[in-house]
């Protein structure tokens, strides 16, 4: 009965008015927990809960919240609710007021960021790993060498005549996604939030490499793996390139040309959990939150693991 005390509807409609999120559209079906790969792997995000404190008013409760900082942004939480409801810009604007109202410093906000852009390092060298087929779980050392350590520069000069070699089905997927149109102005990496760090994903690096018909090159790339899939490449490209789908494409064809196995998506999802845990704990540790039953032991050296170069 305490909480019920605490409920505002006025708040309620200022957080639906600065977010456009339709929270109030929510039903509580736990489609969005279903779907966030952080919720699958490690049972500590529940955009269905973030949704149910912006509903009910509670501002303080939703910008103390920690998980609020676990999510990738991926956006699959608003891809797959049937009521059109957007879990992730919920959490984009509780980040935002926590930040400004000193919940969460702006130093550690920055540190956080920090953390996420080094920790596609850490996804870069899984899927490097399990297209090689190493699927073991990273170890601390593991985890801290790839954290501090930007992705190594692995592309040699290709003679010109192995440029624009692509196969058929290649040229049909650069064609449906609309990559001639590529100017590599740097809209797509702008406003992907994966490529902070450039040497693990690049979507303009990409994109560039398929009008080359650089193939081979790509299809063995582990960065394609790295996509989250949410759609701003597409969405911020003003020639209309559909990035999303080209990634997407190639990915299908990697699979169906033999370059990766049948199952290597699925083994790369049950690679990664871990990894994803090791974040959260991470996090946690940046943000002085107390560890979680569960958790990994954490250790002294969490803080200065964000210290990325």
């Amino acid at each position: 009965m305490e909480m019920l005390s605490k409920l505002n509807s006025d708040l309620r409609q200022v957080i639906q008015k600065a977010t456009l999120a339709d929270s109030t559209m929510c039903w509580t079906c736990s489609s969005c927990d279903s779907e966030c790969p952080v919720e699958i792997a490690t049972n500590r995000l529940r955009p269905q809960r973030i949704v149910r404190f912006a509903n009910l008013g509670l501002i303080n409760e939703l910008i103390a919240l920690p998980e609020i900082w676990y999510c990738l942004t991926c956006r699959r939480c608003n891809r797959v609710c049937p009521n059109l409801v957007k879990p992730e810009t919920l959490i984009r604007y509780a980040r935002a007021e926590a930040v400004r109202r000193g919940v969460v410093s702006l130093a550690a906000a920055t540190a956080y960021y920090d953390l996420f852009r080094c920790f596609q390092r850490v996804r870069w060298h899984v899927a490097s790993r399990c297209l090689h087929g190493n699927v073991a779980p990273p170890t601390d050392a593991d985890w801290q060498r790839w954290l501090r350590t930007p992705i190594p520069d692995a592309t040699a000069p290709v003679p010109f005549v192995n440029l624009f070699k692509g196969s058929k089905p290649f040229r049909t997927a650069a064609g449906a996604a609309g990559v001639a149109d590529c100017f590599t102005c740097g809209e797509c990496s702008s406003a992907c939030p994966v490529s902070g760090e450039r040497s693990a994903f690049d979507p303009r690096f990409i994109f560039r490499m398929v009008n080359l018909g650089l193939q081979d090159e790509l299809l063995q790339s582990p960065s394609i793996w790295l996509c989250l899939e949410c759609g701003r490449c597409t969405e911020a490209c003003t020639q209309k390139v559909d990035g999303c789908l080209m990634i997407a494409r190639l990915r299908e064809l990697a699979v169906r040309e033999g370059r990766v196995s049948d199952d290597f998506v699925l083994r790369l999802r049950q690679a990664q959990q871990p990894i994803f845990m090791q974040l959260v704990d991470e996090i946690d540790c940046l943000l002085s939150v107390p560890a979680a039953a569960g958790s990994r032991t954490r250790s002294p050296a969490c803080l200065p693991a964000v210290e990325c170069v």
